[in-house]
């Protein structure tokens, strides 16, 4: 099961049901959420009418806290004056929301908005450039028909070690490591706090990945 989070100001319940039912028939099954970041419907995340970043954060941790997402779409055009899709990718970036998680733009006026980018005065470019190289966007894509456009980025790529251990931390959140980590900041502690703590801190990630390999084969070699 692949699933999936889409950033949009408009309700995308339709394209939704057609992505679920044309994955299914290309033998892939998903889940789609959606979050209508910019919605004028959706005052959880406005401040007088605007983008609450803070708001943002704090409503996606209340309702997606324990899913791990295989891909996260996100709008250009948001329906706000200073916060557009790239914006809010690099907002969440900075908290270590989805920061792992491949990532997709869609816009109905892409080409448009990266020609006026490429044409824009040389300080404009190289800051909205630098944005668009670092905010670790796989793809871009037209707005009309992106839901196949999710279920070909499934067809062609696997997951990452980084979200398949997200995953199964955030499967079993009460179980507890045993104290056999040479690294003693995973010893005795929850899965759940652990997928916190690495979600938290890139290095301390990498730590955990490489024990956690060095651990599995040296139990398969005294197995052997």
């Amino acid at each position: 099961m692949k699933k999936c989070i889409i950033f949009d100001n408009e309700d995308q319940s339709e394209e939704i049901v057609k992505l679920i039912r044309d994955g299914h028939n290309q033998g892939i099954e998903i889940e789609c959420e959606q979050f209508n970041v910019g919605s004028t419907e959706y005052t959880e995340v406005l401040t007088n009418g605007e983008i609450d970043i803070s708001k943002v954060v704090q409503e996606f941790r209340r309702r997606f806290s324990g899913i791990t997402f295989h891909l996260a779409v996100f709008d250009w055009d948001l329906n706000d004056e200073k916060i557009n899709g790239i914006e809010l990718i690099r907002q969440l970036n900075a908290v270590k929301i989805l920061h792992k998680t491949p990532k997709i733009v869609i816009s109905a006026l892409l080409k448009s908005i990266l020609s006026d980018i490429v044409k824009s005065d040389e300080k404009n470019r190289i800051k909205q450039l630098t944005l668009l190289v670092n905010s670790n966007i796989i793809e871009y894509h037209e707005r009309e028909k992106y839901e196949q456009d999710i279920i070909n980025y499934f067809l062609k790529n696997e997951e990452s070690l980084d979200l398949i251990l997200e995953e199964e931390l955030k499967k079993f959140p009460t179980l507890v490591f045993q104290n056999s980590f040479v690294n003693r900041n995973f010893n005795g502690k929850t899965f759940q706090e652990v997928s916190d703590f690495i979600e938290s801190d890139d290095k301390i990630r990498n730590d955990f990945k490489k024990e956690l390999i060095q651990q599995v084969i040296a139990y398969l070699t005294e197995k052997i």
